[in-house]
């Protein structure tokens, strides 16, 4: 049968409109999500099993936009996530059955959105490639809510653990502990990808006045487990160094592609 030739463009603008009614009434698929965390890993499940990258920005936009309701800041969203990925929550799902842990991928902003130029953002991604490939800039709408006096403090909280001093610790069982920002700080500062449960590498200096760390392998290192709970560090003193004093807090720099921690 003839078709005249104006159909096809009635029939897709026709079909057009009718995709985007459908697409209008699709509930989110975080619409019956009771919690704002519920909702991330309901998200994560949804990118990871597409293979697709994300970053914990573009997570809170779409709690933003999808589910205003939910009381939460950026920061907190972006620290339970980093909580995820160290703990080994995080896989990425790709053809042929394969599964890869997710990298943890340092980017920086470019200022095209609200967020400042040179931000440093970590990426989710299966291959650090595809990390380093992915478009992350968004802009987060700012919350609908006026924060309660407990709702600062636990803001607060999450801000402060983001943006923790560079400071290595001593515990009261003579370990030293050398905090997750540090690795996160060497990281961005080399451009190396973290991934849950890597090993970090430390070094002797040669006046025995200090420990470097790598994120790669270097000869005369001995390896350490970055921990599965917060993506620390914590070791004894090594052999040629004196036993730690619990309390003591020694100052970490990043020194080009290594952390050092005066002793």
């Amino acid at each position: 049968m003839h078709t005249p030739p104006h159909a096809p463009s009635f029939s897709n603008h026709r079909r057009t409109a009718m995709t985007t009614a459908a697409a209008a009434q699709t509930p989110s698929p975080i619409a019956n999500d009771r919690t704002w965390q519920d909702a991330v890993c309901t998200m994560i499940d949804l990118k990871t099993s597409t293979d697709t990258p994300f970053s914990s920005g573009e997570l809170a936009k779409a709690l933003r936009d999808d589910r205003p309701d939910f009381r939460f800041a950026v920061a907190e969203l972006g620290e339970f996530v980093k909580d995820l990925f160290h703990a080994g929550s995080i896989d990425f799902y790709g053809p042929h059955g394969r599964v890869s842990p997710a990298a943890q991928v340092p980017r920086r902003t470019t200022g095209r959105s609200r967020t400042p130029v040179n931000t440093e953002v970590f990426v989710y991604a299966p291959t650090l490639s595809a990390g380093n490939g992915h478009d992350f800039e968004v802009d987060i709408p700012r919350p609908g809510f006026t924060p309660t006096a407990l709702e600062r403090q636990r803001f607060a909280a999450a801000a402060a653990q983001a943006n923790a001093e560079m400071v290595a610790s001593v515990h009261g069982d003579g370990r030293l502990c050398v905090p997750r920002r540090a690795f996160e700080e060497l990281s961005h500062a080399t451009g190396e990808a973290i991934r849950g449960g890597d090993q970090v590498y430390l070094q002797v200096s040669d006046n025995h006045d200090a420990l470097h760390l790598y994120l790669s392998m270097r000869p005369g290192c001995t390896a350490h487990n970055l921990s599965p709970d917060r993506g620390r560090v914590r070791f004894s003193a090594p052999a040629g160094v004196r036993s730690f004093s619990g309390g003591a807090r020694h100052t970490i720099e990043v020194e080009g592609d290594r952390l050092t921690v005066r002793l």
